[in-house]
């Protein structure tokens, strides 16, 4: 199993953590499991490897958000390496703290961290768009740039208080799109110029209250006072993530789309 590599402020710093998004405790899987996720994982790889991207979107489904009418909760930059494997670049909360980290991992990893179901969402960016892509992920001061480790599930998307794992794929995005981005705030600002849409849901004053008291890693402290007395919170969600990069994505053919459109793939992983 490859482990968790943690990006550092310097690529000359890059080692080896522990961390996970939200299973710190989870118990060893067993080899059923295992096996079945091994065999996903391949399965995506083989599809990511029939086309010629460098860099592609994966979204996966790690809480049942069903409620919100929302189907996909994370989402992650995929990177082809020279040797045909692909590499998950991404943002985790560590433990269901307060805190996150920006993380690589492989797609067996990407695949195990709990999943609610194993179907993926797949994007492929432009061609050009890839080419600056690969850029902007190997520059990994630009990504610690763009990266708050005040970690917030609930974070307004246009407010710098706290940041969640959507979040920084999309300001990660906002750089690819427009050198000039140096802050989080100058990505969040070409993001609401592109009128990116966030997803809103509906929660209630008690829920809210709840959140805020009893769990570390949801606030809803930064949200704007206008939504909160209509019941409602924004939040950068898979779905927002996929509808949003969609816009900037090439036609996938020969795969399923379930109702997101052309430039969406849905991976359904083969069952055993």
């Amino acid at each position: 199993m490859r482990g968790l590599v943690l990006l550092a402020f310097s690529a000359a710093l890059l080692s080896p953590a522990q961390a996970q998004s939200t299973h710190c405790n989870a118990q060893t899987p067993a080899a059923q499991d295992v096996a079945s996720t091994m065999a996903s994982a391949q399965a995506l790889k083989d599809l990511l490897n029939q086309r010629e991207d460098s860099v592609v979107v994966l979204a996966r489904q790690g809480q049942k958000m069903d409620r919100h009418h929302l189907s996909y909760s994370h989402a992650a930059w995929a990177v082809r390496q020279p040797n045909g494997h692909w590499q998950i670049y991404h943002n985790l909360n560590e433990c269901g703290t307060a805190h996150s980290s920006l993380y690589v991992q492989g797609l067996y990893e990407f695949l195990s961290d709990g999943l609610v179901r194993k179907e993926i969402a797949l994007l492929r960016p432009t061609v050009a768009l890839q080419e600056r892509l690969l850029k902007v992920l190997a520059n990994t001061q630009r990504l610690n740039l763009l990266h708050s480790s005040r970690y917030n599930l609930a974070a307004y998307p246009f407010s710098g208080a706290y940041q969640n794992s959507n979040g920084w794929l999309l300001e990660v995005f906002a750089l690819a799109n427009e050198p000039n981005v140096w802050s989080r705030n100058d990505a969040r600002g070409w993001l609401k110029a592109q009128h990116y849409q966030p997803s809103e849901l509906d929660v209630g004053f008690a829920q809210r209250t709840a959140a805020n008291l009893f769990t570390s890693n949801i606030s809803t402290s930064d949200q704007p006072v206008s939504l909160l007395d209509r019941g409602k919170i924004q939040l950068n969600s898979g779905d927002s993530v996929i509808r949003f990069i969609a816009r900037y994505s090439q036609p996938i053919t020969d795969c399923s789309h379930q109702g997101w459109g052309e430039t969406v793939c849905i991976f359904s992983p083969p069952i055993k």
